[in-house]
């Protein structure tokens, strides 16, 4: 969702303040209890147009069922589009003199002049740079402000720490900082205005002591909301200045479908002078009753707008809490939440979508995974699946080879040739930023091992997840050779996919490449004539020291920098070639997934992306797009050639068994997803 431009939010704000003026009336408060979570998977409604509504029932004129139509679809059959029965619930009422009495202080004062809007840190390679680093000032600021105003910016950087919500710096809102998040809830941290004092210590700081007090004024509104403190992920003190608008919007973010967001007004000089709407639709929000003390949930996936009408600053209590069953299934991700207690003056740093401190800056090595192939089985779409990932940033080049066609001969120390490989990953602007991830999809990787794993052993000090995705090996090379065979790309692709194959039918291809493997003493179970396999021969030989050199010679010998017209049959013969990986690193460092898992209705593209994030050790979140990447359309091949199929499956099936049969034995994966592979 875009910014509002200027000229809206004031358009918008006249709107509001005539509405004011009208005294509005307020919806009638009504305890509905909490807000099922369930009811905020997505917006209330995108961009729906609605004639008029019923002030209180949220419904459309005439509209009994609670459902709205979308102007913007043409098909009058579509099916209407649901919205929540209802999107305020009135929680409760507290007493919040004790809060007021903390933050009076500097309450009217005005908020900094932002001088230009801090761009958030970019989705990509260099241009990823901090929303801010925030934090003390190297020389001390202690008698440049009173420690007990609380909305004084450099107090909050000298004894709290000082956090940026770019959309509110720029409208002016003052803030207090108490507990806050990243967008995946991933790390909750309490800042030291909210910290209580350590019992071991003697001399509590001067923001323990806020922190103590802050705890006993909040604790009522967690009473009467029934729940933990542990429970809390966010929680901030928001002054919003007079004569200003928030405009209509909604909350974006994974946090939002995970948390109950709740307002309390602590401090309204005149309730009548504000106007706070919610409702589904934009022509159906309602006015919330904003007296001090008035404990109400809100569906910030719903439609609301705030407009102080008043001539002080208004300050509302935010809070945002999930339920306590969020940290087992987190867990059970193989993500758990982490808490952080950030010391008073530390420095963080930003994007729009995660948080980190400072002094872990440097604590990830990248990359953190490579995408190795194998080629033709769905790698580029897990890939753009993937980097939608907010904390998943692309390379510089999807397939970067950096490890072998963009390998550099010409660089003579590790140290060179190890900053040439990460100069693809954003290695120094990802630095800061320990909480996002980067990676790269080179299939060639799987097969040419002998080149790649010692170049990788050399330039990354770590080793990054490795991601190995397989098809059934007979459309895995029927898709090789019509990619290769296509005119259809970029001068650039063209020339990357060869030349060798464009005169030569598929038959003549995959012949050609048994003709290689047979000199290279790789098939002695494998008849020309017959085209069979001995499978007596073939299970003597497999795993043999024979069979190793005899691979080793095919993969020197066979396997180009120029080109990818080569290897229709041995890009199929996955044990080969995942064999040479399992024995040079840690088992526990690969992830084996089959392309037909993207497609299959008992698990599809989002139980694959889910798999890969739980690996990375990343929450996890719901793909946008799941829409088929490079796939191309191409004339069945093997019409009027059930010989070719035929010889096809009789030399893949002993291959496909042996992998399956590797894979559980070596990974421990389920022999229910890996027996019987790709039967024929």
């Amino acid at each position: 969702m875009g910014a509002t431009p200027p000229e809206e939010i004031a358009k918008q704000h006249l709107a509001a303040v005539t509405l004011i003026e009208s005294q509005m009336p307020c919806a009638p408060r009504i305890n509905h209890g909490a807000i099922p979570l369930h009811w905020k998977r997505t917006p209330t409604c995108p961009r729906p147009k609605v004639e008029a509504c019923d002030k209180h029932s949220h419904r459309s004129d005439g509209d009994v069922n609670g459902v709205v139509h979308d102007p913007n679809d043409a098909n009058p059959n579509s099916p209407p589009l649901k919205v929540p029965e209802w999107c305020i619930s009135s929680r409760g009422q507290v007493d919040v003199t004790s809060i007021v009495n903390l933050i009076t202080e500097g309450v009217n004062d005005p908020a900094p002049i932002v001088k230009k809007k801090n761009e958030t840190a970019k989705k990509n390679g260099d241009d990823a740079k901090p929303a801010k680093v925030t934090g003390k000032s190297t020389k001390s600021t202690a008698k440049q402000f009173s420690p007990t105003n609380l909305w004084n910016e450099a107090n909050a950087s000298h004894n709290n720490v000082k956090i940026t919500r770019p959309s509110h710096d720029a409208w002016g809102i003052k803030k207090i900082m108490l507990v806050f998040c990243d967008d995946f809830l991933h790390t909750i941290y309490t800042l030291p205005w909210y910290q209580t004092a350590d019992p071991d210590n003697k001399a509590p700081t001067k923001s323990s002591t806020v922190g103590e007090e802050m705890h006993k004024a909040i604790q009522p509104i967690l009473d009467v909301l029934q729940i933990q403190q542990s429970q809390m992920v966010r929680c901030l003190l928001a002054a919003l200045p007079p004569g200003v608008t928030i405009p209509v919007h909604h909350d974006t973010g994974e946090w939002v479908k995970y948390t109950h967001r709740v307002h309390v007004p602590i401090i309204v000089p005149d309730p009548t002078k504000v106007l706070f709407r919610c409702g589904p639709t934009e022509q159906c929000m309602e006015r919330v009753d904003c007296s001090p003390g008035h404990v109400f949930e809100m569906n910030n996936q719903a439609k609301h707008a705030v407009t102080n009408g008043g001539k002080d600053f208004r300050v509302h209590l935010i809070l945002d809490y999930v339920e306590s069953s969020f940290f087992e299934t987190r867990a059970a991700q193989n993500c758990p939440v982490k808490r952080v207690n950030l010391a008073p003056g530390e420095i963080i740093t930003q994007t729009r979508r995660s948080i980190d401190r400072a002094s872990e800056a440097g604590s990830r090595d990248q990359p953190s995974f490579l995408i190795l192939g194998a080629q033709k089985a769905g790698t580029t779409s897990l890939y753009e699946y993937m980097t939608q990932h907010p904390w998943v940033v692309k390379a510089k080049r999807r397939e970067t080879h950096c490890l072998d066609w963009r390998w550099n001969d010409a660089l003579q120390s590790t140290e060179e040739r190890r900053a040439h490989c990460l100069e693809f990953y954003h290695a120094k602007a990802m630095r800061p930023y320990p909480s996002l991830r980067t990676g790269d999809s080179t299939p060639s990787y799987l097969l040419d091992y002998y080149r790649v794993i010692p170049r990788l052993k050399e330039c990354f000090a770590h080793v990054p997840l490795l991601i190995i995705l397989v098809r059934d090996p007979i459309k895995r090379a029927v898709s090789h050779y019509a990619m290769v065979t296509s005119l259809d790309g970029s001068p650039e692709q063209l020339k990357a996919r060869g030349m060798e194959w464009r005169d030569k039918s598929l038959e003549d291809v995959l012949e050609q490449d048994i003709k290689n493997m047979k000199e290279d003493g790789l098939l002695p179970y494998w008849d020309m004539e017959s085209k069979t396999v001995d499978k007596e021969m073939f299970d003597t030989f497999i795993n043999s020291r024979e069979e190793d050199e005899a691979w080793e010679r095919y993969v020197r010998t066979r396997v180009p920098l120029n080109t990818g017209s080569y290897s229709p049959l041995a890009r199929g013969m996955y044990a080969l070639q995942c064999r040479q990986w399992f024995r040079s690193f840690s088992k526990d460092k690969f992830l084996v997934m089959k392309l037909e898992d993207m497609s299959s209705q008992e698990r599809g593209v989002q139980w694959v992306v889910n798999r890969t994030m739980k690996s990375l050790g990343l929450p996890q979140f719901e793909v946008p797009d799941v829409d088929k990447k490079n796939a191309r359309e191409y004339v069945d091949p093997f019409e009027g050639q059930e010989e070719l199929k035929e010889w096809l499956k009789r030399f893949f099936s002993p291959q496909n068994e042996r992998f399956g049969r590797m894979i559980v034995e070596e990974l421990g994966y389920d022999e229910n997803d890996w027996t019987d592979l790709w039967t024929y």
